[in-house]
């Protein structure tokens, strides 16, 4: 079930990895979408405006020809005039056009004038609006620049977040690898313990411990061993160390072996802890004097201590179980095991 659930959460976290780069992409395919139309829309206005000045400008051409036609046929009306009066000796003759020749010849003017100066006006506007245009595309074109600067520097980024994502992500394999590993160890020690005591005490199946009652070991309210109690430590006790010490393939691994002694609450906490501290002394004096010949191996690795009534047995109605709380127990711990813990935790979160 552990594995199931390390896998489910593996394969969560890569789906949720997955999910997060799509956003990103699909973010940055909008916005370079939207440059794009913009700059498009931009492109087209401006041709507009410039087929629309080429228009103004193609009409004001026309109205300079007719006016300049009509300068043409004053000039020479007036030549005309000065070479009448040459050839009549200074007489001068009154010419007088038509009025109603004068009369469109004046208006038609005043239409080209006003025609000319509304084509002036319009022209000047639309060379306003040109350059206004102009000078939004220009800045539309550095804004494109800035913006392709900024997509080039985005992307050099993500790939430096991805490149450390794939960083991470191989150390926490290796992390696993590493902790899987050391947890296997544990259940190695434990299965070899089982294969050597068998069925002559309960061992826990998760942290390899073994437990002695205080009944089997101590008269009540006393810490010294009981005559079958010797017998009862060398059967069980001396197997157990000897498998975790002399095999060095497990050795390497174990970091201390601690012999702890518990009471019930009968009595104050002080007293319960100095009986419980002999009791857990008087267990590993047994060994030293028992085996002289490993008192340097059992000083590197052996340590007592007393837990007075700090961890109490309840039984199914929630009580006391003082029997039961009255007792040695015998605990290894492996190497690097607290920082494994911490580990473990971090990996399930």
């Amino acid at each position: 079930m552990y594995k199931n659930d390390k896998n489910q959460e593996e394969q969560n976290f890569w789906i949720s990895y997955a999910d997060l780069m799509a956003g990103l992409l699909f973010v940055f395919v909008l916005l370079v979408g939207a440059i794009v139309v913009r700059y498009i829309y931009v492109q087209q206005d401006l041709a507009q405006k410039r087929a629309a000045l080429g228009l103004t400008e193609s009409a004001l051409s026309d109205k300079n020809k007719k006016f300049q036609l009509l300068k043409i046929r004053l000039q020479e009306n007036i030549s005309k005039l000065a070479r009448n009066r040459r050839e009549n000796d200074g007489l001068t003759e009154k010419i007088q056009l038509k009025n109603s020749d004068l009369s469109k010849l004046k208006d038609l003017i005043l239409d080209y004038e006003q025609d000319t100066n509304e084509m002036q006006t319009k022209l000047m506007n639309m060379e306003t609006n040109f350059a206004s245009i102009e000078s939004n595309l220009t800045q539309n074109q550095n804004i494109l620049i800035l913006r392709d600067d900024e997509i080039v520097a985005l992307s050099e980024k993500l790939l430096q977040q991805s490149r450390a994502h794939q960083l991470l992500v191989d150390e926490l394999n290796i992390t696993k690898v590493k902790i899987k590993n050391l947890t296997g160890i544990r259940i190695k020690v434990v299965s070899k313990l089982k294969e050597t005591l068998g069925n002559s005490i309960q061992i826990d199946p998760k942290s390899g411990a073994i437990r002695f009652s205080s009944n089997i070991l101590f008269n009540q309210g006393e810490y010294t061993l009981k005559a079958g109690a010797k017998k009862e430590l060398s059967l069980i006790l001396k197997k157990y160390i000897h498998t975790l010490l002399f095999d060095e393939n497990i050795r390497d691994y174990i970091d201390n072996i601690t012999i702890e002694g518990y009471t019930d609450t009968d009595g104050s906490y002080l007293y319960n802890l100095a009986l419980s501290q002999k009791r857990a002394l008087e267990v590993m004096k047994f060994l030293y004097e028992s085996d002289s010949s490993n008192k340097e191996l059992y000083s590197r690795y052996l340590s007592a201590s007393g837990r007075s009534y700090a961890d109490l047995i309840h039984g199914d109605n929630g009580l006391e179980d003082k029997d039961a709380s009255r007792r040695i127990e015998i605990k290894f711990r492996i190497k690097n095991e607290k920082s494994i813990k911490e580990l473990e935790k971090f990996l399930n979160r």
